[in-house]
């Protein structure tokens, strides 16, 4: 009789501390800061005639805008309650598509109002990018730490590139592991992530692609991450790692905390009143 007793007090001491741990966690998510700092003020749009360019990066539940010109300082947020795990982001119009864990929704820049439903793109395990004067399609996809080169002629592939010396534990290791892949608007040059390794790998595209250099990311990757460039191929923006790569420079050059826990960014440039989204086809 005592022994079931003690049983039964030992559960529901169990399960008392698991509602405290929820709870705590709970609300501890509910009063950190959306976009990992306090102080933050409500993005609101500009309402000069100036031409305002940010970079907004999609954690959870929230919105947050850098300044690109002024050193990705973060200017703004938005709080989207509702949208849990962003996952993917385009435009819509002049609203933004936001896809997260509890399905579309659609954000309107101008009242900072997010409204359940709309179309939203879904997050595919394979990416790929089209290199229209060489003719070819460039893939990355789960299972393969690299990329391969598909010819658009005959679709067939003509060469799958790994990254010699790196190595990944499928079994372990972020899959897909190079989900992440950009091709300069201005130069023949692809830059490939490599999660596993915490890492960039650059390439010459111009003909058969050709090893140039890596850059090692500031943060260990634990997810797949993603890769996003701005529309001047200036920057790119490491979700997951938070890091800022200056193009020119081939180096990171700040650290964004929001960015360290989003992969969905999008670069939205204001003018004259409206949104606008260089890079992206309209």
């Amino acid at each position: 009789m005592t022994r079931r007793v003690w049983l039964r007090a030992a559960a529901l001491v169990v399960a008392v501390v698991g509602v405290i741990a929820g709870l705590t966690a709970y609300y501890s998510s509910a009063s950190a800061p959306p976009c990992g700092v306090s102080g933050v003020p409500t993005w609101r749009p500009p309402t000069d005639d100036q031409m305002h360019r940010y970079a907004v990066v999609f954690p959870d539940r929230a919105a947050c805008f850098f300044a690109i010109d002024d050193n990705h300082r973060l200017v703004g947020q938005l709080r989207l309650a509702g949208a849990d795990d962003i996952s993917t982001v385009a435009p819509n119009g002049d609203e933004i598509a936001v896809r997260s864990a509890s399905g579309p929704h659609t954000l309107d820049l101008r009242t900072g109002k997010l409204e359940p439903g709309g179309v939203a793109p879904f997050d595919h395990g394979t990416l790929t990018v089209t290199d229209p004067e060489r003719h070819v399609l460039y893939v990355t996809q789960r299972g393969l730490l690299g990329f391969r080169v598909v010819d658009l002629r005959t679709g067939a592939t003509a060469q799958v590139v790994r990254f010699k010396g790196f190595t990944w534990n499928r079994r372990f290791g972020p899959n897909p592991p190079s989900h992440g892949l950009v091709l300069r608007p201005d130069r023949p040059e692809l830059w490939v992530l490599d999660a596993p390794n915490h890492a960039l790998h650059r390439f010459d595209v111009s003909a058969a692609p050709r090893h140039l250099d890596d850059l090692r990311l500031e943060r260990t990757l634990t997810n797949p991450g993603s890769l996003t460039e701005s529309a001047d191929g200036r920057y790119l923006y490491v979700g997951n790692a938070g890091d800022v790569i200056d193009t020119q420079a081939q180096k990171s050059i700040a650290n964004l905390p929001a960015l360290e826990q989003a992969t969905a960014v999008l670069e939205v440039d204001w003018i004259d009143g409206h949104p606008v989204f260089p890079g992206v086809p309209r």
